[in-house]
């Protein structure tokens, strides 16, 4: 009998929670018809367009959390998956444990913040980031039956299941795709499919020789939004083709390795010493499993938004950057290797590094390697969103844009001059940008909509 992925194992064996929603009535704070100036900002920030809670009658201390984590524990952080006109979140009550109580999927109107539906959402291990053919689609592992694909359309809420036999412990989708991972991990007996909600077999299937234990499968296992598959099991990964599911390249992680994908199919392998003593070097991988490039330096990267402009751009390694057809050397920077590797965002054709123990930010000009500007600051945010012009930034305390061609700031929004209660509206949150300067903010207990203020 197969093992059960991680914690997934302590609540199998138990009854499925029933789930209740009638009379959940979402509180919407700000009128939708209107765009409020928000006290004490400059007039280039966007204004308030509407303000929802999580709580509703039923359920005051419920809290948003994102789909993409599943329902089947409570590990998410606040959040939606964007489909459009409807943003879709989930919502349930944190009781301080492993579980999510009373989780529902909600589809909230983008313009308005109008709760358009909600529908019971127990037992979902996790679901993908784009929806397919108008519904998101999850995977559900339920405490009693059988497993399933789930998907809610994101107009209605209305539920389609695929029931399946498969023990499916990651799901990824593109806008045309649901790929799913499914097998016995421990026990090296793992298969790819792609296809749809309702055939996901329909397009190919994949064995796949490899595995791990069930507590070391993570939720980044399978990524397919970069060109290429690639499945991260452990100390294995493997490249597949997305169109045919050919089986291009394995590799081996040793010791702490780890591998993240960027555009166009490459993956950066990190290796680091296990016994905690850091980074020991990084290389790349192109898609056909080859070191297009290496470097020894003890740093590496981590980008919260990876946005090159296109593929002439180079991939930052080590203290440099590296052309991501050959490999060949573009640029270095020592820049990019103060302290633990410096480089937060890359926007376009500009890399926004940010040394928190300098405390300072420095653009750099991703072709040249020029530095463009460099900014004192004991603010450290993440850059969470980009729409072509600013980048957003989020800490604690709020939300604030600059130019990454300039370092300026264009606006700062805090968090207590949208709402005067400190826990209305916090940090570690989901931040998108949308169409037209138009921002979409959800913290555990609140989610914001702004826009233009020459919107009203």
């Amino acid at each position: 009998m197969a093992s059960i992925p991680g914690l997934r194992g302590l609540i199998l064996a138990a009854t499925a929670a029933v789930i209740t929603s009638a009379g959940a009535v979402f509180v919407l704070i700000q009128p939708a018809d209107e765009t409020r100036k928000i006290t004490g900002t400059v007039d280039a920030a966007p204004g308030l367009a509407w303000s929802v809670t999580a709580a509703t009658d039923g359920h005051p201390q419920a809290e948003f959390r994102n789909p993409v984590g599943g329902t089947e524990f409570d590990v998410g952080g606040a959040g939606f998956v964007d489909a459009g006109d409807t943003l879709v979140t989930v919502t349930g009550t944190s009781n301080g444990g492993m579980a999510l109580q009373d989780p529902t999927m909600v589809g909230i109107d983008a313009t308005t913040g109008a709760v358009r539906w909600r529908t019971p959402a127990a037992d979902l291990g996790g679901c993908g980031r784009v929806p397919v053919g108008g519904r998101l689609v999850c995977f559900a592992a339920p405490a009693t039956g059988k497993g399933a694909l789930v998907g809610y359309d994101v107009d209605s809420g209305e539920v389609t299941r695929t029931p399946t036999d498969w023990l499916v412990f990651a799901l990824a989708t593109t806008a045309d795709r649901v790929y799913v991972a499914e097998g016995d991990v421990e026990s090296d007996d793992v298969r790819v499919h792609a296809g749809t909600l309702d055939r996901p077999e329909a397009n190919w299937s994949q064995a796949f020789p490899m595995g791990t234990s069930w507590e070391d499968v993570s939720a980044d296992t399978l990524d397919v939004a970069h060109g290429q598959g690639l499945l991260t099991l452990g100390a294995h990964a493997a490249g597949f083709d997305l169109g045919t599911g050919t089986s291009t390249w394995t590799t081996d992680l040793a010791g702490c390795a780890s591998t993240e994908a960027t555009s166009a199919a490459l993956v950066i392998r990190t290796a680091a010493d296990c016994s905690g003593n850091g980074i020991t070097g990084t290389d790349i991988l192109d898609r056909t499993g080859r070191v297009l490039a290496a470097s020894d330096a003890t740093a590496t990267h981590s980008l919260s938004l990876d946005q090159p402009a296109d593929d002439t751009i180079p991939v930052l390694l080590g203290d440099g950057a590296r052309d991501r057809h050959t490999g060949t050397v573009v640029w270095t920077n020592p820049d990019l290797v103060a302290t633990n590797g410096t480089a937060i965002a890359v926007l376009g054709d500009v890399a926004l590094l940010r040394d928190d123990f300098a405390h300072n930010m420095t653009g750099l000009d991703m072709r040249t390697g020029r530095r463009l500007w460099r900014i004192d600051t004991q603010r450290s945010g993440t850059a969470d969103a980009w729409d072509g012009h600013v980048v957003v930034l989020s800490d604690a305390t709020g939300l604030w844009a600059i130019d990454p061609r300039t370092g300026a700031t264009i606006w700062d929004i805090p968090f207590l001059a949208v709402h005067d209660k400190p826990e209305a509206i916090t940090g570690g949150g989901q931040l998108a940008a949308r169409t037209n300067g138009r921002y979409v903010y959800a913290s555990i207990h609140t989610m914001i909509g702004l826009r233009p203020l020459d919107h009203r």
